[in-house]
């Protein structure tokens, strides 16, 4: 049953993403991307690691980014950043965790907790040493950055 469950949990995961890149998602698709994000952490409790628990909360919480959700967004991020603190994860998890809390705070319209968060992200984004994820990490924090620019001019 562990393997079967750890692939449903891939699957689910992958599924996410899939929605997530989607344009235009219906609200069905919405609904059906936040509780596909909940099951697939639900079986990686079950059978995963705290890395993969870890990266669970994180995508729950971009789940949640996505559809500006505040609360959600935050309570799972800050989730993930505590398992990384739990577990000295660093570099590119770590920058993902904060990541993920600024968001958050961009979608409460918050800029100093949201630039803030941004700031740790490009600190830890600099220990990453693998060309893959240092590439993968600095489109998303480009992309925020450029959407923290966007939402607080003045």
């Amino acid at each position: 049953m562990s393997e079967e469950e750890k692939k449903l949990a891939m699957d689910l995961f992958n599924k996410v993403w899939e929605l997530m890149d989607k344009e235009n998602r219906t609200e069905d698709e919405n609904y059906l991307m936040v509780h596909m994000a909940h099951t697939s952490l639900y079986h990686w409790i079950s059978v995963g690691t705290p890395e993969n628990v870890y990266i669970g909360e994180w995508q729950i919480s971009r789940v949640y980014a996505a559809l500006n959700n505040f609360d959600s967004c935050l309570f799972h991020g800050e989730r993930a950043l505590k398992i990384c603190k739990e577990n000295d994860f660093t570099g590119f998890h770590l920058a993902y965790a904060y990541e993920t809390l600024s968001r958050a705070f961009l979608i409460k319209g918050n800029k100093s907790e949201s630039t803030k968060y941004l700031e740790l992200a490009l600190k830890e984004a600099r220990v990453v040493e693998e060309p893959e994820n240092k590439d993968i990490l600095q489109k998303d924090l480009d992309e925020l950055q450029s959407k923290i620019q966007i939402a607080f001019i003045s």
